[in-house]
Protein backbone atom coordinates (compact mmCIF):
# COMPACT_ATOMS: atom_id res chain seq x y z
CA UNK A 1 0.00 0.00 0.00
CA UNK A 2 2.85 2.51 1.06
CA UNK A 3 4.59 1.37 -2.26
CA UNK A 4 1.40 2.80 -4.33
CA UNK A 5 1.01 5.89 -2.18
CA UNK A 6 4.69 6.74 -3.39
CA UNK A 7 4.12 5.72 -7.38
CA UNK A 8 0.59 7.96 -6.90
CA UNK A 9 2.83 11.05 -5.27
CA UNK A 10 5.52 10.85 -8.02
CA UNK A 11 3.05 10.45 -10.71
CA UNK A 12 1.52 13.49 -9.73
CA UNK A 13 4.97 15.02 -9.19
CA UNK A 14 5.40 14.07 -12.54
CA UNK A 15 2.61 15.83 -14.03
CA UNK A 16 3.10 18.71 -12.14
CA UNK A 17 6.39 19.52 -13.62
CA UNK A 18 5.12 18.66 -17.44
CA UNK A 19 2.32 21.01 -17.19
CA UNK A 20 4.76 23.96 -16.31
CA UNK A 21 3.45 24.63 -12.79
CA UNK A 22 6.26 22.88 -11.50
CA UNK A 23 6.24 25.64 -8.42
CA UNK A 24 3.09 24.24 -7.00
CA UNK A 25 3.44 21.61 -4.07
CA UNK A 26 1.34 18.60 -5.40
CA UNK A 27 -1.42 17.73 -3.00
CA UNK A 28 -0.77 14.83 -0.07
CA UNK A 29 -1.98 11.20 -1.10
CA UNK A 30 -5.41 10.28 1.15
CA UNK A 31 -5.62 6.88 2.23
CA UNK A 32 -9.51 6.00 2.99
CA UNK A 33 -10.13 3.41 4.99
CA UNK A 34 -13.98 1.36 4.55
CA UNK A 35 -15.60 0.02 6.55
CA UNK A 36 -15.35 -3.44 7.87
CA UNK A 37 -11.69 -5.42 8.48
CA UNK A 38 -8.66 -4.14 8.14
CA UNK A 39 -6.73 -5.88 4.77
CA UNK A 40 -3.38 -5.47 6.23
CA UNK A 41 -1.44 -5.96 9.29
CA UNK A 42 0.30 -3.03 10.94
CA UNK A 43 2.17 -5.54 13.87
CA UNK A 44 2.07 -7.82 15.94
CA UNK A 45 2.05 -8.28 19.82
CA UNK A 46 4.23 -10.25 21.70
CA UNK A 47 1.39 -13.41 22.32
CA UNK A 48 1.31 -13.74 18.68
CA UNK A 49 4.84 -13.81 17.84
CA UNK A 50 5.21 -16.39 20.40
CA UNK A 51 1.78 -18.14 18.99
CA UNK A 52 3.79 -17.70 15.65
CA UNK A 53 7.23 -19.37 16.36
CA UNK A 54 5.76 -22.24 18.24
CA UNK A 55 3.78 -22.90 15.55
CA UNK A 56 6.00 -22.07 12.61
CA UNK A 57 3.44 -19.51 11.61
CA UNK A 58 5.09 -16.80 8.71
CA UNK A 59 4.55 -13.63 9.05
CA UNK A 60 3.86 -14.00 5.14
CA UNK A 61 1.55 -16.22 5.68
CA UNK A 62 -0.14 -14.45 8.55
CA UNK A 63 -0.28 -10.61 5.74
CA UNK A 64 -1.58 -13.38 3.28
CA UNK A 65 -4.58 -14.26 5.30
CA UNK A 66 -5.29 -11.15 6.45
CA UNK A 67 -5.31 -9.53 2.87
CA UNK A 68 -6.83 -12.16 1.28
CA UNK A 69 -9.51 -13.13 3.48
CA UNK A 70 -10.48 -9.49 4.77
CA UNK A 71 -13.81 -9.03 2.87
CA UNK A 72 -15.28 -12.03 4.67
CA UNK A 73 -13.21 -11.80 8.28
CA UNK A 74 -15.83 -12.50 10.82
CA UNK A 75 -16.38 -9.50 13.41
CA UNK A 76 -16.12 -10.49 16.90
CA UNK A 77 -18.45 -9.85 20.18
CA UNK A 78 -15.03 -8.26 21.75
CA UNK A 79 -14.40 -5.60 18.83
CA UNK A 80 -11.54 -8.10 16.75
CA UNK A 81 -11.39 -9.66 13.61
CA UNK A 82 -10.97 -12.99 12.92
CA UNK A 83 -9.26 -14.41 9.54
CA UNK A 84 -9.28 -17.73 8.56
CA UNK A 85 -7.78 -19.88 5.77
CA UNK A 86 -7.80 -23.91 5.26
CA UNK A 87 -4.45 -23.39 7.47
CA UNK A 88 -4.66 -20.89 9.59
CA UNK A 89 -6.58 -18.38 12.04
CA UNK A 90 -5.60 -14.70 12.35
CA UNK A 91 -7.38 -12.56 14.92
CA UNK A 92 -6.52 -8.54 15.08
CA UNK A 93 -7.60 -5.43 15.96
CA UNK A 94 -9.32 -2.79 13.93
CA UNK A 95 -6.24 -1.20 13.53
CA UNK A 96 -4.52 -4.26 11.68
CA UNK A 97 -2.66 -4.91 14.75
CA UNK A 98 -2.07 -8.76 14.87
CA UNK A 99 -3.60 -10.64 18.77
CA UNK A 100 -3.16 -14.08 17.88
CA UNK A 101 -2.84 -16.70 15.42
CA UNK A 102 -3.20 -20.99 15.55
CA UNK A 103 -3.34 -23.62 12.95
CA UNK A 104 -6.79 -24.76 12.09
Amino acid sequence: MAGLVRLCAAVLAAMFIATGIAQAVPPEPVLQVQAGAPCFVSGYSLHAQEQMAARRITSDHVENVVHDTCSRAKKQSNGTWKYTDRKITVVANNNGYVVTVWRN
